[in-house]
């Protein structure tokens, strides 16, 4: 009988250990999936905020290159329209030349290299047809120049100034001097403001 209660006695402790083992082994699992999965958690918060900061640095960078570009097609733009003003009053000049030239007679090889090098063009041979003489206010300018009337010198003066020449050039085309090219310039401001 004492054979019965220790063969009993055996099985049963031996039943503790084999359920403390499968146990154990569960408790085991259990507590690091737990571990694994606050660990995982952990992983991706710490990733969200370098996803983060790596997306705030890449949109300050494309906002700073997006700026840059603005400015240098801003500067492109100003660029563009004064080449497009330059051009246009290269062609406006071009065609007051094209128009001055008409009545010339041809030149010699020689003097057309001399007017290519030269900074001012010279004063054509012939002047070009005159239109009616535009009335001044205030006393005329009845005063010859270089043997041409002052009414001519006055409307090739005020032609070449609404084509855009400036003063000096206009004086240097028509032969008179600045200050009376820029006294018939006023005048004739004045005129048209009055």
């Amino acid at each position: 009988m004492w054979y019965t209660i220790l063969i009993t006695l055996v099985v049963d402790l031996g039943g503790l250990v084999l359920v403390y083992l499968l146990l154990r082994d569960r408790l085991r699992r259990a507590a690091s999936s737990e571990a694994r999965v606050a660990e995982i958690r952990e992983e991706v918060s710490r990733l969200l905020v370098e996803l983060n900061q790596a997306t705030d640095r890449n949109v300050a960078l494309m906002e700073d290159r997006i700026g840059v570009l603005n400015e240098a097609l801003s500067t492109a733009d100003k660029k563009i329209g004064l080449l497009r003003r330059e051009t246009e009053k290269h062609d406006v000049g071009s065609r007051i030349y094209s128009r001055l030239a008409e009545g010339r007679p041809p030149r010699p090889p020689e003097a057309e290299e001399a007017r290519e090098s030269a900074a001012v063009p010279p004063a054509p041979a012939t002047p070009p047809p005159v239109a009616e003489p535009v009335p001044v206010a205030g006393p005329p300018l009845a005063v010859e120049l270089s043997g041409r009337a002052a009414g001519d010198v006055h409307q090739r003066v005020m032609m070449l100034f609404r084509a855009g020449f400036s003063p000096s050039l206009i004086a240097s085309r028509v032969g008179a001097p600045v200050g009376e090219v820029e006294l018939i310039i006023s005048l004739e401001q004045r005129k048209g403001q009055a």
